[in-house]
């Protein structure tokens, strides 16, 4: 079992975007790229290779010795895959740690070095030299037969595993009932979620071991497109344990579509490999030893019970404000902005189950960082927090959330920490009432006046610039570190079909710190998406004679586990 991580309190590090959504007119251009020899999982070393960054998450069964609890110290199985997906349509598998920092679903140039165990199915390769030639471009939302997000379902015997007795109604009854309803609901409509197609069960030749391989037989095997707003769920049987509990790629946006499969049929794992599609990140958990901010933190994967991105279990709360913020689904209406230096201001928060009224706060540090803080009583879609449904006795009340990169796009911050040696049991996280507590290093003190069942009344105090306190927030979770993770269902970027079965996917940029930009701005910041023909076609083309040196990436060690 893995140990949790403790890393010394600092601000946010370099991001690894684990993305893979889709945009039509970038995979038109990717296939037009002319390199110098096709990739194949048997290449050997020196071999320049173009194609498209792909990534996946592949997490353990919640169900699994070790997990049932919902108090798992670490995820033994938890493993973030890399591939380059070429214009041919061939994946090769590359080490994660060599092109960390690069988000996925950019088109890169690699030199591929040794493999690793050249007798396995997919080898590994070692990345010697690494060149981003474009970024990920976004497709819109658009509405098709009263569906902004159509699905395709499909009951799949992977090789080698038994069926169990799902049947496909159930899986669409879950998709177009509880699922859809959480999804409109959570965005006003904006989300319309629906079952265009399901199939009964079909036996594959692909296991789970090579997802894009299983995705794309199940596929070929029902029909499926991919396209914007189109996702293809399979229900993979509950007999093949060698599959991980849930998989799902990770979208650009609410409108980029995307694959997925579950081995579970509760509306809580469905919503969360939905979520990854719409683009979202984990929402997980920052403890720190005795104090607010301290030296002393770890960061825990899936730990907000909360929210429907973190652990998936019976209840399924209201999307919490900081994803609700990346999706674009919080009004402006709906929400206060604060910065430093400001004016003191005192904030009635309506909850964040209800629909009208300010239902969060945004604070933003000087250094961009972004805080939440949300009203959480037991009402509405969280009136399960005032009943025996509550067994890990999460608290009503305030809570404060720092918004994030992948993996973990939101992250609740303990606001009554305690001593590390009951970190495990300690689940009690809403900011005390009358209590002065620091944020962002001290960049803002927050205090509960009050609250009732309809609202609650916070003074926030921002600090002069240059006043805040030396102490700041733990390092966000880098992707693929050893850290202490609870049972939900698992967040994956996961590559696109070939070409000939699939348009090639490639998904908006979220801010990756990427040196060397020719913009010499935030990814993403500018980059608009008209570009996507005619600069990614130029590019492209470019690299058929040499590599763009946007930015070279360093070989990092592989982390070690405890």
């Amino acid at each position: 079992m893995s140990a949790a991580r403790l890393a010394p309190a600092r601000r946010r590090g370099l991001l690894r975007s684990l993305v893979a959504g889709s945009a039509v007119a970038a995979s038109v251009v990717l296939a037009v790229v002319m390199v110098p020899a096709a990739a194949s999982a048997e290449e050997p070393a020196g071999t320049p290779v173009v194609g498209r960054l792909l990534q996946a998450w592949s997490e353990a069964d919640p169900g699994a010795e070790g997990h049932g609890d919902g108090h798992a110290d670490g995820h033994a199985d938890e493993e973030l895959t890399s591939w380059v997906q070429t214009p041919a349509g061939e994946f090769l598998r590359i080490r994660t740690e060599d092109v960390a920092g690069v988000p996925a679903g950019a088109t890169v140039g690699l030199t591929v070095g040794q493999a690793d165990g050249d007798d396995t199915e997919d080898p590994l390769h070692e990345v010697t030299d690494a060149e981003v030639v474009a970024l990920p471009v976004a497709p819109l939302l658009t509405e098709k037969a009263g569906r902004t997000n159509q699905v395709t379902v499909a009951l799949v015997a992977p090789a080698g595993a038994a069926r169990d007795g799902v049947t496909a109604q159930q899986v669409v009854d879950l998709v177009d009932g509880p699922v859809a309803d959480f999804w409109s609901e959570q965005t006003d409509g904006a989300i319309a979620v629906g079952v265009t197609d399901a199939r009964d069960w079909i036996t594959t030749a692909a296991g789970c071991s090579e997802p894009t391989a299983l995705w794309d037989e199940a596929a070929a095997s029902v029909g499926f497109v991919p396209g914007p707003g189109k996702h293809l769920l399979l229900y993979v049987s509950s007999r093949a344990t060698d599959c991980a509990y849930a998989l799902a790629e990770v979208g650009a946006g609410p409108g980029s579509g995307g694959r997925m499969y579950v081995r579970d049929t509760i509306a809580s794992v469905v919503a969360h490999e939905l979520g990854h599609n719409f683009g979202l990140g984990h929402s997980s958990a920052r403890q720190c030893d005795g104090a607010v901010e301290s030296a002393s933190c770890r960061t825990v994967g899936y730990r907000d019970y909360y929210d429907v991105m973190g652990v998936s279990w019976s209840q399924l709360g209201s999307l919490n404000a900081a994803q609700a913020a990346r999706l674009g689904v919080l009004p402006a209406a709906a929400q206060q902005a604060l910065t430093v230096p400001a004016a003191p201001v005192t904030v009635t928060l309506s909850p964040i189950s209800g629909r009208s009224g300010t239902r969060a706060v945004r604070l933003t540090d000087a250094e961009g960082s972004d805080h939440w803080l949300e009203y959480r009583p037991a009402a509405g879609r969280d009136s399960w927090l005032g009943t025996s449904a509550n067994r890990y006795r999460l608290d009503s009340g305030v809570l404060l959330r720092e918004s994030g990169d992948l993996p973990d796009t939101s992250v609740l911050v303990d606001a009554t920490p305690g001593p590390s040696a009951g970190w495990n049991t300690d689940h009690q996280a809403a900011l005390p009432v009358g209590t002065a507590v620091p944020v962002a290093g001290g960049a803002f003190t927050v205090v509960v006046e009050g609250v009732s069942p309809t609202g609650a009344i916070v003074r926030v105090t921002p600090a002069p610039l240059g006043t805040a306190s030396s102490a700041e927030p733990a390092a966000p979770r880098p992707a693929g570190s050893d850290v202490a993770v609870l049972p939900a269902g698992t967040d994956a970027a996961v590559p696109a079909p070939a070409p000939g079965t699939a348009e090639l996917a490639a998904p908006a940029l979220l801010r990756a710190e990427l040196e060397d930009r020719a913009s010499g701005t935030p990814a993403g910041a500018g980059f608009p998406v008209v570009l996507v023909g005619a600069v990614l076609l130029g590019a492209l083309a470019l690299l058929a004679g040499t590599l763009l040196g946007v930015r070279r990436l360093r070989t990092r060690p592989v982390p070690t586990r405890a």
